[in-house]
């Protein structure tokens, strides 16, 4: 019996995708229209929280509307703005 296997792994669910964020400010319901249906709503918002904490992003502010919930606004962090902060 042939105890070496050279099959590639297969992994399981949706392959990973990367987002390019936009340079100028931004909402979660931007990025996810811009990704004409690529990742769920709820998968965009998970990437944003993640590059958030990770330094990539960060919040700016609040747009509030007359009736429903706040959106967040977010931009992207440069190195040298990194340096700044």
């Amino acid at each position: 019996m042939n105890t070496e296997n050279n099959t590639p792994v297969k992994r399981r669910g949706r392959p990973p995708y990367s987002v390019a964020w936009p340079e100028e400010t931004f909402t979660a319901k931007d990025v996810y229209q811009t990704l004409d249906g690529k990742l769920s709503a709820v998968s965009v918002q998970l990437k944003i929280n993640k590059a958030v904490k990770n330094g990539e992003l960060q919040r700016v502010g609040l747009n509030r509307q007359s009736m429903g919930r706040p959106t967040v606004v977010y931009r992207t962090v440069s190195p040298t703005r990194q340096l700044e902060d």
